[in-house]
C-alpha cells in the first residue's frame, strides 16, 4: 500500500474530537470492488482516503479499525441496531 508503519500510527492517533472535518474523506465517495481479495480492497481504500482510520460520512466523523477475522461491519451494525431497539423497548 505504500504506507509506512510510522504513517499508519500517525493516522490511527488522530483524535476525532479535535480533527478538522474538512480534511477528512467522505466515505460515500469511496468506491471499492468487493469482488477483489481483502488486500486489494484495502489498497483501493487507502488510495482514495486521506486517513485510513479517520474519515467522515456527511457531517459525522468515524474512526475505524481493521481486522482480518471476526465480525463484519454488517454484523456490528446489526448488533448496534439491536442494542438501540432494546433501549427503546
Amino acid at each position: 500500500m505504500g504506507l509506512t508503519r510510522e504513517r499508519l500510527m500517525e493516522m490511527a492517533a488522530v483524535d476525532i474530537r479535535t480533527v478538522d472535518i474538512s480534511t477528512l474523506t467522505d466515505l460515500r465517495d469511496v468506491e471499492i470492488d468487493t469482488s477483489k481479495p481483502v488486500r486489494k480492497k484495502l489498497e483501493d481504500f487507502a488510495r482514495q482516503v486521506n486517513n485510513v482510520y479517520v474519515n467522515r460520512i456527511g457531517d459525522y466523523i468515524v474512526k475505524v479499525r481493521f481486522q482480518e477475522q471476526g465480525a463484519t461491519i454488517d454484523d456490528k451494525m446489526e448488533e448496534y441496531l439491536r442494542r438501540l431497539a432494546e433501549v427503546h423497548i
